[in-house]
């Protein structure tokens, strides 16, 4: 079974390298989908998160890294041959959002199952945005 996991991940963090251990556990082939989010303004390129989150998981097994700059995540899984698309819950906001993209992904296409994992308590604490508004701080 193979799965994506896309996001953003600008930056990549311990909650990321949770969800993605846990995912490996469960499906044999992980694809880490690095996106463009037209709702964010990213720090980092493509690029820059697509070797960052190269270098994070390094060392885990059946794990591949691709860029995804102009197609929505559903389209992107289809093409991919991926069944299942991950995401990673931390809270009541993220579980509200969540359920919109749910029900936008099966409009476009049923056959594609959502699966929610959950990153353990002491690596949910932070976003990417509250580590990049710390970042911003830190670098001045």
């Amino acid at each position: 079974m193979k799965a994506i996991y896309p996001g953003s991940f600008d930056p990549i963090h311990e909650g990321h390298l949770n969800i993605i251990k846990k995912a490996t556990n469960i499906f044999d082939e992980v694809i880490i989908v690095i996106t463009k989010n037209i709702n964010k303004t990213a720090k980092k390129s493509l690029e820059e998160r697509q070797k960052n989150v190269e270098n994070m998981i390094k060392d885990l097994k059946n794990i591949e890294v691709m860029v995804n700059a102009d197609m929505l995540t559903i389209d992107f899984a289809n093409k991919v041959n991926a069944k299942f698309i991950i995401r990673g819950l931390r809270g009541d906001e993220d579980f509200k959002n969540e359920i919109k993209m749910y029900d936008a992904n099966k409009y476009l296409d049923q056959s594609i199952e959502t699966i929610y994992l959950i990153s353990d308590e002491e690596k949910r604490q932070i976003s990417s945005s509250s580590l990049n508004e710390i970042n911003s701080y830190k670098l001045k």
